[in-house]
């Protein structure tokens, strides 16, 4: 193995168990397909790991493919049980050198012994998770454990994972709950929300006419006849049959469905099937042109056309469930399908799933998605949109009361990473406004073509508890793996004004 030790490198150091969390900083040729190519270097820097003593227990689970790159994933398993968060990533350019390993994998004498036992009844611990989490779970649904090796500080405990659901609001909510004792170890809100209030809006009203006021009823209500907003598309991508069911997306999670057969080209936002054939367009349109820029046969984001459920709720609140992998829109206010912004926002929650399961467990993570989610939005509909709005929104939503011009988030503040609020209960929208300026200060470096490329592509090498830093490591590895790193001068520049790194 002398032949592909590495002689430079960088490394994160870990907080717990004496062994780095990250190398980086490099690029090795390593021979073999990825898995092949992976197990090569894990065992030529095994010492450097720390995990000559748990190798064995490391199991190649995916393999992810996108554009520039391959993604090895191996799980921990100890005594047959996974290891909560135990994971190796070796992350592989399409050329065969290895430039990322991510190691979250515990040493062998911090694992625990055979007096770690899961001795507490799973439906008694369901009982516990459900009842930690108050009145907001009632009527919720405790789905089946998982049973997990749950690392917490220096310790690693026996616990039961739940995933328990509500539907009225949805809520959604990871618990970990400890096997021995009952006490609850985690839990986290795992539902991604937009607390915000054919023919179609492209994107929507604000931007489609001059002056935004006059939407407006002289009592400040959005006016209803808006003729001069709408646009006259193509539903692409419909499967036979007589509902809005297609390759890339389907409205089957939506109440009373509307037919193909109902006029939908000169149905106005007043009739019943307009949320759906908003939800269906859109949706399909932002999937279409992912695949349109590489991702697509196995390396795919989506397998299976994304559900919709385009009346969702009648509060003014929209989501992504991770559990149903669906889209959910509120009507209370603005009906937010009625603002494509708001369904491109919400599909950024999806396409971050799909590559990074239950992406969004720690504060910094929640945070990129919803700064995410706001870029995607803002790229996608900036060449309809006129300069004035470009960084703002979703306007139509915010219409009644979301300023001059009227949107709900801006994606162009002048806020750095020294502003993220890491206080208990900060809103992840607001801390999410550093991640989506930096994103927007990209796009407007590189251009969409590329800029969307490199953050699409960054998301391979994420996981569910990243962080700001990482984010930007990946986005300067994805330009060399896409561009060979062409635009890595101009990223380090952006990332350095807004305070977010060490990224070299």
């Amino acid at each position: 193995m002398a032949d592909i030790r590495l002689k430079h490198f960088k490394s994160v150091p870990g907080s717990f168990w004496g062994t780095p969390k990250e190398l980086w900083g490099f690029r090795l040729k390593v021979p073999g397909r990825p898995a092949a190519a992976a197990d090569k270097f894990l065992r030529a820097h095994a010492d450097l790991l720390g995990i000559e003593q748990v190798a064995t227990q490391l199991s190649p689970v995916r393999v992810i493919e996108s554009v520039g790159a391959s993604h090895v994933l191996l799980q921990q398993q100890h005594r047959g049980v996974a290891v909560h968060r135990g994971y190796v990533t070796v992350h592989v350019a399409h050329g065969g050198e290895v430039f990322l390993v991510k190691n979250r994998a515990i040493p062998r004498e911090s694992l625990p012994g055979r007096g770690a036992q899961f001795t507490i009844a799973a439906s008694d611990a369901g009982y516990l998770a459900l009842e930690s989490l108050g009145r907001a779970a009632r009527n919720a649904v405790v789905r089946a454990p998982v049973r997990r090796w749950y690392p917490q500080s220096k310790r690693v405990r026996a616990a039961y994972r739940f995933r328990v659901v509500a539907t009225k609001p949805r809520r959604e909510w990871l618990v970990f709950v400890d096997a021995m004792t009952g006490a609850v170890l985690e839990k986290w809100d795992n539902v991604a929300h937009a607390n915000v209030g054919a023919r179609v809006f492209d994107p929507n009203p604000v931007t489609a006419v001059p002056d935004w006021r006059t939407l407006l009823t002289p009592s400040g209500t959005p006016r209803r006849k808006l003729d001069e907003a709408y646009r006259t598309v193509t539903l692409e991508g419909l499967k036979p049959g007589t509902r809005l069911d297609g390759t890339r997306a389907s409205t089957r999670l939506t109440r009373e469905r509307v037919r193909r057969t109902a006029k939908l080209d000169e149905q106005k936002s007043t009739a019943p099937g307009f949320l759906e054939v908003m939800a269906y367009y859109h949706v399909d349109r932002v999937v279409a042109y992912l695949e349109s820029l590489g991702y697509q046969g196995r390396r795919a984001i989506f397998t299976k056309p994304v559900p919709i459920n385009a009346h969702g709720t009648d509060e003014d609140n929209s989501w992504y469930s991770p559990e149903l992998r669906g889209l959910y829109f509120g009507t209370g206010g603005v009906d937010d399908a009625e603002d494509a912004e708001v369904i491109v926002h919400e599909l950024g929650h999806a396409v971050q799933d799909a590559i990074c399961p239950d992406f969004g467990q720690t504060a910094e993570a929640a945070a990129m998605g919803e700064g995410f989610g706001d870029y995607l939005a803002a790229s996608c509909f900036a060449s309809r949109k006129p300069p004035a709005l470009r960084a703002c929104v979703m306007s139509w939503d915010a219409v009644v009361d979301g300023g001059d011009p009227p949107c709900q988030r801006r994606l162009d503040e002048c806020v750095t990473y020294e502003s993220f609020d890491h206080r208990p209960g900060a809103r992840e929208h607001e801390n999410g406004k550093i991640w989506s300026a930096t994103l927007w200060d990209i796009w407007n470096a590189v251009g969409r073509d590329v800029a969307d490329r490199i953050i699409l592509e960054s998301h391979f090498q994420l996981d569910a508890f990243t962080r700001l830093a990482r984010g930007a490591r990946a986005s300067l590895d994805a330009d060399r793996n896409l561009f060979a790193g062409s635009h890595v001068a101009a990223l380090r520049r952006i990332f350095h004004a807004r305070g977010i790194g060490p990224v070299e």
